[in-house]
């Protein structure tokens, strides 16, 4: 079950809104039934198994958070160490669920651990976000910004939210503590909801859904057998089905947790508009980027070392990022990708582009993330290096295309590339951030909803992309 199912639209959402309002005198209540409805949810989606893991994540992290702040006053040295210890248990399950098959695979691929033997485990639904949701929950108690005092119901509640459970953002508990414990109920804040969660559904459903089929079929034929053109379209439809995809996500998260009294920051920032890769990396995924920025980055010291050290931490960062998002050397290469060009505008690509002229900086941006979604989407490595030299050099041009697509999925990517780098108004999320929307994008959106559903009705589901990691 996912946001744009109609088990969700027709079943869960009313039924969470309709407790929500019922129980609105009592924030105990209406945590405890976020807390029923979210575990419901989250066992129709990832089944019992996972629900396991979530409980004893949600319910360890509990304890952890208490035993924290039963030792703020003692010497730091200990607080360090409890702090590295609770951490670290949240970081080897990860590794354990994540990372234990590929990293013993690695090994017998260079010629050791020939004994060790490891099985692919099933992956918890969201375990990277939920993970991250303990890490930053853990540090602000030590850095004397939360308490760990916490009431059981209020930790779960936001621990457990489904809103944000499986694909994020990355919610702080500090961010939306106030809120869990006194929601204020305002008519604004719940239009603004409703419009965020239809813009989102509509977003994923009309536009990302349906310039996926041209990206699967350019990514799952035999390299060698596409077109350059084909290769182009390929790449340009995920970098739109991506983008979509997961800002539509953030949006009806966003949007769920408006309805419900939850104030959530923003996620994306029109990222494609960006004219360097620093000026992506403040626009996309806000939620992990600010994440590893925080938790990351400034404890290593950030900006304020040796410039060595700034470029190590750079790199590093991005090598976190990248197998933060899954077991796999794309996924690590295209985080080292980032992070070498985030260097070179530091060591002399900024004062260069500071001189060009907009259009050429913003393409020089387009043109280094288009490139990093190709390797981000290829199976492997060799993959992604033989669909980037098809794309870059004059390949099989006589082939009859290989991306087959009816208008719909080329309307949709040309409506993508509208809304991605001219912001009708009508789809920009950013219309709506400060919770003011006009008649005439509800109208359309109300119109369009219309569609959405009948779609679904009619044609399978996609899951989100994020939901993978």
């Amino acid at each position: 079950m996912v946001f744009s199912s109609l088990p969700f639209l027709f079943f869960i959402l009313p039924l969470f809104l309709s407790l929500d309002f019922f129980l609105r005198k009592s924030v105990t209540l209406r945590n405890i039934s976020l807390i029923l409805i979210s575990l419901f949810f989250y066992v129709f989606d990832g089944g019992f198994h996972s629900l396991k893991i979530l409980l004893a994540y949600g319910l360890l992290n509990l304890v952890f958070g208490y035993i924290l702040e039963s030792v703020k006053e003692k010497k730091t040295n200990f607080k360090n160490i409890t702090l590295f210890l609770f951490v670290a248990i949240n970081l080897i399950a990860l590794g354990f669920y994540k990372y234990s098959y590929w990293i013993v695979d690695l090994f017998h691929q260079l010629g050791l651990l020939l004994n060790v033997n490891a099985k692919i485990q099933t992956l918890p639904l969201g375990i990277s976000f939920f993970t991250f949701h303990a890490i930053s929950y853990l540090i602000d108690i030590a850095r004397n910004q939360l308490s760990g005092k916490c009431k059981i119901t209020t930790f779960l509640a936001y621990f457990f939210m489904f809103p944000h459970l499986i694909a994020g953002p990355i919610v702080r508990f500090k961010d939306v503590k106030d809120d869990l414990n006194e929601r204020v109920d305002s008519h604004s804040l719940f239009n603004y909801g409703l419009y965020r969660f239809i813009l989102g559904l509509n977003k994923k459903i009309l536009i990302a859904n349906s310039v996926a089929p041209l990206a699967d079929m350019a990514f799952l034929f035999n390299v060698n057998s596409i077109s350059t053109s084909d290769a182009w379209i390929g790449a340009l439809a995920y970098m739109i089905q991506i983008y979509f995809d997961f800002s539509a996500y953030s949006d009806m998260a966003i949007g769920l947790a408006a309805m419900a009294g939850f104030r959530f920051h923003e996620n994306f920032n029109s990222p494609y508009k960006a004219t360097s890769i620093q000026d992506f990396w403040r626009r996309w995924h806000i939620s992990l980027s600010s994440w590893l920025r925080d938790y990351v980055y400034i404890p290593l010291g950030g900006s304020r070392v040796a410039t060595y050290r700034i470029y190590f931490n750079l790199v590093f960062v991005f090598f976190l990022c990248g197998l933060w998002h899954g077991a796999n050397m794309t996924f690590v290469i295209w985080g080292l990708y980032n992070g070498l060009f985030l260097i070179l505008e530091r060591v002399f690509l900024k004062d260069v582009l500071a001189k060009l002229p907009k259009v050429l900086t913003h393409s020089y941006a387009l043109i280094v993330v288009l490139v990093g979604w190709v390797i981000f989407r290829a199976d492997n490595i060799e993959h992604a290096l033989e669909y980037l030299k098809v794309m870059f050099t004059v390949s099989n041009l006589d082939n009859v295309s290989l991306v087959e697509g009816k208008i719909v999925n080329y309307a949709a990517l040309i409506l993508g590339f509208l809304v991605a780098f001219s912001s009708l108004p009508s789809f920009s999320s950013s219309d709506a951030y400060e919770q003011k929307t006009h008649i005439k994008a509800y109208i359309v959106h109300a119109i369009l909803v219309f569609f959405s559903v009948i779609i679904l009705f009619f044609n399978a589901q996609n899951p989100f992309i994020y939901f993978n990691f």
